[in-house]
């Protein structure tokens, strides 16, 4: 088996008792890339510097000392397993210690201890990782669409619920627009689901680049898109940010070699006029959009004499 790296950060004041554990962790099978520090701000600057896979750390040092160490680790949130290497560290301190959060204690010179201890907290860590990584992967799946990497239906929704809530409370107005494409399922079916996946992606990559960072962008359905403005006051700010959508949206999308002219239609909805409840609102934005595909006029605003027009598709 080969020689494992690791970048370890060594909290020593005793350069001797560094080589000897750096020369402990070569015949241990590892591949040191090590720092030695002494103090809070040599260790602090170390740990801005980059990650660490593990932190060794005496117990008693004249400036300094292990659970002083153990801090700097714990404030930063840093997940690096963390070991106190001690030659006077008693029981007493090594329990507490452990309690405080430290994952081992060990007498300086138990190599039959040191290594194995350090190969253990290696993969308790990395399944650490994994679960994270899982459990960001599971949320990311619940509340973003992965194609574009834009808010999902369901974190829309939040969204919107809660614009409505303060919206209620500080009597605040705002926007609401859904946008249909026109001409994808032409492009789905010339060029295929790829192509289609591609025309979502560069029409999704716009929208964000119309909209402010407190804007929402989300895509809620095959190709329909919702946009949140909560700052959106007033009519005129919403119709001229639909002008600026629609002018980037229906630029000619290049997929591959070829150019696709792609219209849009957008529904304009205006809280509380057009509705005071989540679902209210999304409705009138639909039938805004539906009546600005009919007539094919780019976007639409919504008033109820548009409720008794059919909708197409």
């Amino acid at each position: 088996m080969p020689p494992t790296p690791l970048r370890i950060l060594i909290v020593e004041d005793s350069e001797d008792d560094t080589l000897l554990l750096v020369k402990q962790l070569r015949h241990g099978g590892f591949v040191p890339e090590y720092t030695r520090v002494e103090t809070a701000e040599t260790m602090s600057a170390a740990l801005d510097l980059q990650e660490w896979d593990i932190v060794i750390s005496d117990y008693t040092m004249p400036r300094f000392n292990g659970m002083e160490a153990l801090r700097l680790v714990q404030q930063r949130g840093l997940d690096a397993p963390f070991i106190i290497v001690s030659g006077t560290i008693g029981e007493e301190r090594a329990v507490e210690a452990m309690k405080s959060g430290a994952h081992d204690c060990i007498m300086k010179g138990n190599t039959a201890r040191l290594i194995p201890a350090i190969e253990r907290e290696l993969k308790e860590a990395e399944v650490r990782r994994d679960y994270r990584r899982a459990q960001e992967r599971i949320h990311y799946l619940a509340y973003f669409d992965p194609l574009t990497d834009l808010p999902n239906r369901t974190l829309f929704a939040d969204r919107l619920s809660q614009a409505v809530l303060i919206g209620r409370r500080e009597k605040q107005r705002f926007a609401l627009m859904v946008m249909d494409l026109d001409r994808f399922k032409y492009i789905n079916d010339t060029l295929g689901h790829p192509a289609g996946d591609q025309a979502l992606q560069q029409t999704a990559a716009r929208l964000k680049a119309c909209v402010r960072e407190s804007d929402t962008v989300a895509r809620v359905g095959g190709d329909e898109f919702a946009i949140l403005l909560p700052t959106a006051s007033h009519l005129d700010g919403a119709t001229v940010a639909a002008r600026k959508i629609l002018a980037a949206v229906t630029t000619p999308l290049q997929i591959g070699d070829r150019s696709f002219d792609t219209g849009a239609s957008l529904g304009i909805a205006l809280f509380p006029e057009h509705g005071n409840e989540t679902d209210i609102l999304m409705r009138a934005a639909d039938i805004a959009m539906y009546e600005a595909k009919r007539m094919s006029c780019g976007f639409k605003t919504y008033n109820p004499d548009l409720d008794v027009k059919p909708m197409v598709t």
